[in-house]
């Protein structure tokens, strides 16, 4: 034995802990089976003994409820009694079922059964009609001798069944401590036979770790070499295992980072080149507008013009500085919308209004296109900023005349759908490609071919889509690249809902 490997003296001593860990399980199988047949044994008496109170209670309340009825006349008494008399199969077919392997019990049950049924047809419900023709007769001395010999022997029955139950709990509860103590002797004998177990093994489980810790020691130099993608086979004992297993969860979260730390990375590139696209952007978007305030302001300086042309000069002037506006509001919305720092100043007015007066604001220079406002002709009243709704739809109105630079037909509609104010706005302009539909209302964003050809910051959708959903409205877009796009605008209706029927068009607003 002495000579013999490791392997084979570990299957021996194994082979043997395992024969007699056996016997001892199964002894200790056995005694807790045996347990669970003793408690199961006695909670059926402790069962049996409960319903059979509840049969006795049961025979109170309709003894009760009769005699109350008798002397008072009370029909709360007779109520009591009818709702106490149909339980009474409830509560013994309870009784009887439990007691239903136990011919003893069961007879016992079943002339309870009896008895009640008999309490209640030949006597109880007798006693209530004599109480309704004469209350003296119901109160009388045979009547209560009689109740009583009944509820009597009712009493007597139970009585019976439960000093027969309560004997055997008595002796079940005695087998079921006596298996409890076997079934102790038997975990005792456990015990002894795991601390052996231990000492047997503790030899081989020392000398089973330096291994497994060596591998853990390997892997970690190359896990310090820069190779993150090192996992080692977990299994083993409880402490390598756990040690392995931390050793795997460290790489995989070493990796983990790593890969958020490029993600990141490229995130900030991304955002440097954004970054110098949008000093780009807002360098165009400022010199244009500047130059020609700048070019015109001068020239009105510097020359006299008659009254009609400075005029003109005047009106271009002011439509460079509105541009300049909106590109500074945009920019300060969005600072505001990143901060959290967007407030409404909620009232109630007409939509139909800030609409016609969009309409006609955006409308006065739409050059060759044509303008088409539909509107209802009765006021479609919503609680809201008044100030920020104009906002969203000059935005939208402004983006369809300048993305329609061909001109065509520019709709602006407004009606109710289901206690829902719908604004759309049609045009017939560039549209929009479908892969740049779900990207259209994000910061900074425009198309290809739209950045190249017409000017813009990318903010007025990102800025217009918040706005309406801090409304609880929502804001989507069709469009078919080449044919136009129709964007629309639900907001919550304030009051009675408009049907959308009623409507009175508006054609060319100028």
């Amino acid at each position: 034995m002495r000579n013999a490997s490791l392997a084979r003296r570990v299957s021996f001593v194994a082979a043997g802990v395992a024969a007699l860990v056996a016997v001892l399980v199964g002894a200790s199988l056995l005694a807790v089976l045996s347990l669970r047949n003793a408690e199961r044994r006695e909670t059926r008496s402790k069962d049996v003994a409960v319903a059979s109170l509840h049969v006795r209670t049961l025979a109170a309340d309709l003894e009760s409820a009769l005699r109350g009825y008798a002397l008072s006349d009370n029909s709360r008494f007779l109520a009591l009694f009818r709702a106490a008399r149909a339980r009474v199969p409830v509560e013994t077919g309870r009784l009887s079922k439990l007691v239903a392997d136990d011919p003893v019990q069961l007879h016992r049950s079943e002339l309870v059964r009896s008895q009640l049924n008999d309490y209640v047809h030949d006597y109880a419900e007798n006693v209530i009609v004599i109480a309704q023709i004469s209350r003296n007769a119901a109160r009388g001395t045979a009547a209560n001798d009689e109740g009583k010999r009944r509820t009597g022997d009712i009493k007597r029955t139970l009585d019976a069944l439960l000093t027969d139950e309560n004997a055997r709990a008595q002796r079940t509860s005695a087998h079921a401590r006596t298996l409890s103590n076997v079934a102790v002797g038997v975990g005792i004998g456990a015990l002894a036979v795991s601390t052996l177990l231990v000492l047997l093994f503790g030899g081989w489980v020392a000398r089973s770790v330096a291994r497994p810790v060596r591998r853990v020691a390997a892997a970690a130099s190359d896990v310090a070499n820069g190779r993150l993608d090192v996992r080692l086979e977990e299994g083993g004992t409880a402490e390598v295992g756990a040690l392995v297993s931390a050793f795997n969860s460290m790489t995989r979260a070493l990796e983990t980072s790593h890969e958020e730390l490029v993600r990141q990375n490229e995130l900030l590139r991304e955002s440097e080149r954004q970054q110098r696209d949008l000093i780009g952007m807002v360098s165009h978007e400022l010199r244009t507008p500047l130059a020609a305030v700048l070019g015109f302001t001068s020239l009105l300086i510097e020359r006299e013009y008659d009254a009609e042309e400075r005029h003109r000069y005047l009106e271009i002037v002011q439509g460079q500085a509105r541009r300049l506006a909106r590109l500074a509001e945009d920019f300060l919305d969005v600072q505001l919308l990143e901060g959290g720092g967007l407030t409404l100043v909620r009232e109630r007015f007409d939509l139909v209004d800030l609409v016609r007066e969009q309409a006609r604001l955006f409308f006065l220079d739409a050059g060759k296109h044509e303008a088409v406002l539909d509107l209802p002709g009765e006021p479609v009243e919503v609680d809201a900023d008044r100030d920020r709704l104009a906002q969203v739809v000059g935005n939208l109105i402004s983006n369809a005349v300048k993305y329609s630079p061909d001109g065509g037909e520019v709709r602006v509609e407004l009606r109710v759908v289901d206690d829902e104010a719908v604004v759309a706005v049609h045009d017939e302009g560039v549209g929009i490609a479908p892969e740049d539909t779900e990207r259209i209302f994000e910061k900074f964003f425009r198309s290809d071919d739209a950045a190249s050809t017409i000017g813009g910051t990318g903010l007025g959708l990102a800025v217009a889509r918040e706005i309406v959903r801090s409304h609880g409205g929502t804001i989507d877009v069709q469009s078919e690249l080449g044919r136009g796009s129709t964007f629309t605008v639900r907001l919550p209706v304030a009051g009675r809902s408009l049907p959308a029927s009623q409507g009175n068009p508006l054609r060319r607003v100028v």
